[in-house]
């Protein structure tokens, strides 16, 4: 019987986090959803020296407002393979309107964003 309890209860705990973790703005689930409610939903990206940044490989965004928490230094690759080089110091606010890109950490250390999407 515990083992039946445990498992249940280990379920709905697994059930739940996936759940929280996707979200209209956070589809591969690479990033953690901290705040989503009527007005706004914020995802943390954490991406690791020569990895992913915002998203897995080539992917897509709407328009909304990126906060680095951390310097970085990103390569963004547009959906048309036009490569741009980022430094982006920490504290800095950037609006992007909707686009497809992949954005690889091309710094040493790690990279933290937080990506604003408003709810209209």
């Amino acid at each position: 019987m515990k083992t039946s309890v445990f498992l249940f209860f280990f379920l709905i705990v697994f059930a739940s986090t996936a759940f929280t973790q996707t979200s209209n703005n956070n589809a591969e689930g690479s990033g953690k959803v901290v705040v989503d409610n009527d007005k706004i939903e914020v995802v943390e990206y954490v991406g690791k020296p020569q990895g992913n940044v915002c998203g897995m490989g080539e992917h897509h965004h709407e328009a909304h407002l990126t906060v680095a928490l951390t310097d970085a230094t990103v390569l963004l690759t547009s959906a048309e393979s036009e490569q741009q080089t980022a430094e982006i110091p920490a504290d800095a606010a950037i609006w992007f309107d909707a686009g497809t890109h992949s954005a690889t950490n091309k710094g040493s250390n790690e990279t933290r964003l937080l990506l604003v999407y408003l709810k209209e």
